[in-house]
């Protein structure tokens, strides 16, 4: 598979994940059909965008430096934090025109959104720190180590999402000594390489990327395996209250199945290429825009056009309200995205970077 193809596909699941993104936090719009909680399942399935970007970012920049480290660390500046300040600058007079904005204080407005809803921008940043130390680390490991590597992680995170959903089962159902058994196993052997952390996630975007192509058939078919069944663990444990850290054990086995599942994946139109590729660089720009277009589509949707009626709808018309809703939050941020990166962040970052080298040259 060619270079261009294998971003490609990288790219149809960085932007499959944003929407995914969206659907989590629209997710209680959904309600309750039948008495089943479906907004507990959508937003549950849908959670997996998290390790899946985590995972991503490794991918990408778990990667010899081509410049020095002062350079790298202005890119990175520029990709991550420039947008941060100019989209709360756009959002925060969009919330003053609104006349919807609580606080009118512009850095206490960015710095709720920063340590509220924008909470993966610090919990990447100390990853994108050492990511060129961990780069030559890893690098330094021969392909059969990071293969062990790699399939020692998922069977600690499998022990640890199993014997999690067991232990809270067999409290359940009060069978206290084999509890304490399993709860005794749980402190010896670990579930987790570093638990209530991305950080492994995002390592294993390294290993998920050197391994793939070492993987035969039978050991792909059983990571996808594992995969779709850890999945289900997942929600099954999520609905029924089941004992599940955060990050869940669970989405490492799912994740890596992912990784493995779209490495096979090949797209052959150009245009949807180039499509595909528009939008999965438009999924940071969108994932800080989302709170505000969800924002806007339940309002005009479930406040307006439905008047609050939603609940008296037959689950059919719920449900593709529900979908419309999703997709005008989704689509609006990307259309709000296109025009702000293309038109503002871009020429920014370009002009900074001229200045940068202009400066460094003199």
């Amino acid at each position: 598979m060619s270079t261009s193809k294998r971003l490609t596909n990288w790219d149809l699941l960085r932007a499959l994940s944003m929407f995914l993104v969206v659907v989590v936090h629209i997710a209680p719009q959904l309600g309750s059909f039948r008495n089943i909680n479906a907004s507990a399942i959508a937003s549950t399935a849908a959670i997996i965008c998290d390790p899946i970007f985590f995972c991503l970012s490794g991918y990408f920049a778990l990667k010899p430096l081509k410049k020095s480290y002062k350079d790298y660390l202005f890119g990175k500046a520029l990709s991550l934090l420039l947008p941060i300040f100019i989209y709360a600058t756009l959002l925060y007079a969009y919330k003053a025109a609104t006349g919807s904005l609580q606080d009118t204080n512009y850095i206490r407005y960015t710095s709720s959104l920063v340590r509220g809803g924008w909470w993966f921008v610090p919990a990447l940043i100390p990853c994108i720190l050492v990511a060129p130390v961990l780069s030559k680390m890893f690098d330094a490991l021969d392909d059969r180590t990071c293969k062990i590597i790699l399939f020692a992680t998922l069977g600690i995170y499998a022990w640890g999402g199993l014997s999690s959903a067991a232990n809270s089962l067999l409290i359940n159902s009060q069978h206290v000594t084999l509890s304490a058994a399993v709860g005794m196993l749980q402190n010896i052997i670990p579930r987790s390489l570093l638990g209530g952390t991305y950080f492994t996630f995002f390592c294993m975007g390294y290993f998920v990327k050197r391994v793939n192509p070492l993987l035969n058939r039978r050991e792909a078919w059983f990571i996808k395996t594992a995969g779709i069944s850890f999945f289900i663990i997942d929600i099954v444990s999520a609905y029924f209250g089941l004992e599940r850290s955060d990050p869940s054990f669970n989405w490492m086995i799912v994740t890596v199945a992912i990784f493995v599942a779209f490495n096979g994946v090949k797209l052959q139109s150009q245009s949807l290429s180039k499509t595909i590729e528009w939008v999965a660089k438009r999924s940071y720009s969108i994932y800080l825009l989302q709170y505000a277009t969800i924002e806007f589509a339940t309002n005009v949707i479930y406040a307006g056009a439905l008047n609050g009626r939603y609940a008296a709808l037959a689950w059919p018309l719920r449900l593709s309200t529900w979908i419309f809703a999703t997709v005008l939050a989704y689509g609006l941020a990307l259309v709000v995205a296109s025009i702000v990166d293309t038109l503002i962040i871009e020429p920014i970052q370009k002009k900074l970077r001229t200045s940068a080298t202009f400066i460094l040259n003199n």
